[in-house]
């Protein structure tokens, strides 16, 4: 087993590896397939087998600079979209001990305690004091 892994870290060597855009199009792969064995599509499995032929392209190229700026290219997608899938796990997880407002000046999302009534609040990025009704 040890001189397996000693090939595999020797393989490896200099090759790009796993990034966040490879668990992405592996996550994008996953969901083709789940579709497809619903639709039976071979467009569809054309489409799957195309991504993860990608990715794994990817994971072994040896062209780094330019794998990093396709994850980064991805990651400015990519971030916003989780955050926000992030905030609204909170939401539900925290609904009954704090409320969610947003800052009328920077648009910040603040979290504040539920504590029924009207209340002033600064906002810690902008320093902006507003009045906010939690009911």
């Amino acid at each position: 087993m040890n001189k397996f892994k000693q090939k595999l870290i020797a393989f490896m060597y200099g090759r790009y590896g796993i990034d966040e855009m490879y668990f992405g199009l592996f996550a994008l792969w996953c969901i083709i397939i789940v579709l497809n064995s619903f639709i039976r599509s071979s467009i569809l499995y054309l489409i799957g087998t195309v991504v993860l032929v990608y990715s794994f392209w990817r994971m072994m190229s040896k062209n780094t600079a330019k794998r990093r700026k396709e994850n980064a290219v991805f990651l400015k997608f990519w971030n916003p979209i989780k955050g926000w899938f992030i905030l609204q796990k909170d939401r539900v997880k925290d609904h009954k001990d704090f409320r969610y407002r947003r800052c009328p000046k920077c648009h910040a999302i603040l979290k504040l305690p539920n504590k029924k009534g009207r209340h002033t609040t600064n906002c810690p990025k902008c320093k902006n004091r507003f009045d906010v009704r939690i009911l």
